[in-house]
């Protein structure tokens, strides 16, 4: 093989790998191009709760009703929301044994209110259950409950966020909470997470118990 043959098979070898190199930078493009797209539309039809109405999941006319009493500055109730409530909602709930509702009664510090009002908007679009893990889970953040933050959550948890603006922007739902607490006083609510199984208030340790014992019943 000659000088110029060499030369002429060696600018072939280059044309291949700039050639199979372009191919790789398409297809990584069209794969970040198509994770771009599809993601957001995965994170938005994400499963939900089934028969969720506000802060309600479940068969109105089930057996049992329990209340939850509840707080977004409460670290016991973020407990309970995260490693007991989805067995709870799994267990009775879904099955349609017990009838679920979430009263928010926040502290008198201005965050918690902030995260109520915020939790009322999410209510509106019935993703509620999905957005308060967001609250709990940035509660202990000094700017967790921000405008901006309690915006980008609604996003996370798949709610139209720009709705969910403008209802966090206006005053519909400023002293909402206050109706929650009222209520609250009037069953007997002397901390959260406190439960009302029908007609009886309970602590989370004896929630399961006594929503056996009427459904035995």
């Amino acid at each position: 093989m000659n000088k110029r043959e060499m030369l002429r098979k060696k600018r072939s070898q280059q044309q291949r790998r700039k050639l199979l190199m372009a191919i790789l930078i398409i297809l990584a493009a069209g794969a970040l191009f198509t994770v771009a797209i599809l993601l957001p539309k995965v994170i938005m039809e994400r499963a939900r709760y089934s028969g969720v109405e506000g802060f309600t999941i479940g068969n109105q006319n089930a057996p049992v009703t329990v209340v939850q009493f509840s707080s977004f500055s409460c670290g016991f109730c973020a407990d309970f929301s995260k490693n007991q409530e989805p067995d709870l909602i799994a267990k009775y709930v879904e099955p349609g044994h017990v009838f679920y509702r979430f009263v928010n009664i926040p502290s008198s510090n201005e965050p918690s209110q902030i995260a109520a009002k915020a939790s009322y908007c999410a209510a509106d679009q019935n993703g509620f259950f999905e957005y308060k893990d967001f609250l709990y889970a940035n509660s202990a953040s000094e700017d967790g409950f921000s405008d901006v933050n309690l915006v980008n959550y609604a996003g996370s948890a798949g709610l139209d966020a720009e709705k969910f603006q403008s209802c966090l922007n206006s005053d519909t739902y400023s002293t909402a909470f206050q109706d929650d607490i009222a209520y609250a006083q009037t069953v007997g609510i002397t901390f959260t997470p406190s439960f009302l199984v029908n007609d009886q208030l309970v602590s989370a340790s004896e929630l399961y118990a006594t929503i056996d014992g009427y459904l035995e019943q």
